[in-house]
């Protein structure tokens, strides 16, 4: 059955669980990856105090896992980077767009709700530009996201890192150890 992991590119606790569930998902098991823009507000915000309290908290763990965690500039909307997210996983290319992203937005400080800076992020991550452009611009494309994180929404995900497994929803920043027991049954 596996593991399916709900994840925001602003959450930093997101960044760290992504990274350990990619090696259990590069090592054969089976791990899907939901983007779950957590926020749900179409506006940029400043960091939270809790996002702040996050990269602290988990500096220690992101640097395990090699995951950079400076402190964002704002905290952009999702919905596109995760509808871009969509678009890579049908071209075999999610780990890359989700590795790409990651690091562009914890490392770097890009804004990933702007769509050039998307594009830029996507052609690094392996996808063709003119595709990317055009499914950014497909109003409905991004609506469909939206949708999907409407449900999982309705089905009881309410914040990121989130895993589901076995039909119970669980807390997604786990020790390796755990993540791969629970892929395993």
């Amino acid at each position: 059955m596996g593991l399916t992991l709900f994840h925001d590119y602003t959450s930093p606790a997101s960044a760290v669980a992504v990274a350990r569930l990619q090696r259990l998902a590069d090592d054969g098991l089976d791990v899907t990856f939901e983007g779950f823009e957590a926020i749900g507000v179409d506006a940029v915000l400043p960091p939270s105090l809790d996002v702040l309290a996050a990269i602290d908290d988990l500096a220690e763990a992101a640097q395990a896992e090699g995951v950079v965690l400076r402190r964002p500039p704002a905290l952009p909307p999702t919905a596109a980077a995760h509808a871009v997210g969509v678009l890579a996983e049908s071209r075999g290319l999610g780990a890359s767009w989700r590795q790409t992203c990651y690091r562009a937005f914890w490392a770097d400080g890009a804004d990933i709700s702007e769509t050039l800076v998307l594009i830029a992020l996507a052609q690094e991550a392996g996808l063709q530009r003119t595709v990317v452009q055009e499914a950014l611009n497909d109003r409905a494309f991004v609506a469909t996201t939206r949708r999907a994180m409407g449900r999982h929404r309705r089905n009881g995900v309410g914040g990121v890192p989130t895993i589901l497994t076995q039909r119970t929803l669980i807390p997604g920043l786990l020790p390796e150890a755990e993540l791969r027991a629970l892929a395993a049954y």
